[in-house]
């Protein structure tokens, strides 16, 4: 893959003299890199796969939510542009970011909820039913009742936990089959609302990286947004959940399936591990060698059921145990 020089990037999007080379910041789904010139200091990325499409979408929701007076990274406009604020430079499509310096952690409740209502209004999709991505969690009982037979038949150590897994399983992905049809506040978001994408600045919170721009439930993505960076704890949780809704952030009618993203997560991870114990799919770098993929859904699957009931409670402590009309179940297995 081409690196460009810092001379090359420095004139691509007009930043003045480079004051010495690129200086790595993280290499994966995109290489990044800190550029200092006499201009200023820069965040640079280089794009490791280039979907125009995807991109140009992104981009185009980045501005808009910068508009809307987001807390975003300052872009950097390219002199001859390949797309929006992307520049090719030899074989590389490359943005550039004005450097947020951070200056450690800090409390982002407030923040958080309130820059996820924003984002959220700014360009609702106007549909009912969550989208597609959401069903690739969703397997059918026949499917993970075969794929234990088979994990039984190698004799994988956690074929034996199905008793005590598989009616959980089953429980929430019949909320999700349900809810994909009748979610009502279908927006395009952010998506990928997590802590290593938050830069705190001495001015405040900065959302960084646009890249995993789709759409979304508004209350389900901030239902697991604030079970993340609330680490699952009840009153961090409210705290940003609160400032959501104060800003207005709509909750109600998610029910006790106000964390249902943090379950379907859970059974997607756990589905994507075990196809690839079974050989069904090749394993991706975060998952680790076989000794460590066997333990995690071994682990995954013993901890399962305390997990969702741990998610059910937030969901009653948050909104009251007699909440909404009865149609929504919780992720309990009956």
């Amino acid at each position: 893959m081409y690196t460009p020089a810092a001379e090359e990037i420095a004139v691509a999007f007009g930043l003045g003299e480079p004051v010495g080379e690129l200086v790595r910041v993280r290499r994966g789904d995109a290489d990044t890199w800190r550029l200092e010139t006499v201009g200023g200091s820069y965040f640079v990325k280089g794009f490791v796969g280039f979907d125009r499409r995807r991109v140009a979408v992104g981009m185009g929701f980045e501005g808009r939510v910068r508009e809307a007076g987001v807390d975003v990274p300052e872009p950097i406009a390219p002199i001859d542009p390949l797309l929006g604020w992307v520049a090719r430079i030899g074989a590389r499509p490359v943005r550039v970011y004005r450097w947020v310096e951070g200056v450690g952690e800090r409390d982002v409740s407030v923040w958080l909820g309130r820059t996820m209502a924003r984002v959220h209004q700014v360009q609702p999709v106007g549909q009912v039913g969550l989208p597609e991505w959401w069903r690739a969690a969703v397997h059918p009982a026949a499917t993970w009742e075969g794929w234990f037979a088979r994990a039984e038949e190698g004799g994988a150590a956690w074929a034996g936990l199905r008793a005590d897994s598989v009616p959980h399983i089953l429980a929430v992905t019949e909320r999700i089959t349900e809810l994909c049809d009748v979610a009502p506040d279908i927006v395009t978001t952010h998506g990928d609302f997590k802590p290593h994408n938050l830069v705190m600045s001495a001015s405040g919170p900065v959302l960084v990286d646009w890249d995993s721009v789709r759409t979304d439930s508004a209350a389900l993505e901030a239902g697991r947004a604030a079970y993340i960076f609330g680490d699952g704890e009840a009153e961090q949780t409210n705290r940003i959940l609160d400032a959501y809704v104060a800003a207005g952030g709509e909750l109600g009618w998610t029910g006790p399936d106000l964390f249902l993203s943090v379950a379907r997560h859970h059974i997607q991870v756990l589905a994507e591990q075990i196809r690839v114990s079974l050989g069904e799919a090749t394993a991706i770098g975060w998952m680790g060698d076989r000794a460590a993929r066997e333990a995690a859904i071994a682990d995954l699957l013993r901890e399962l059921p305390a997990k969702l009931e741990a998610l059910s409670g937030l969901a009653r402590d948050r909104l009251g145990d007699g909440v909404g009309d009865g149609s929504g179940l919780g992720f309990g297995a009956e």
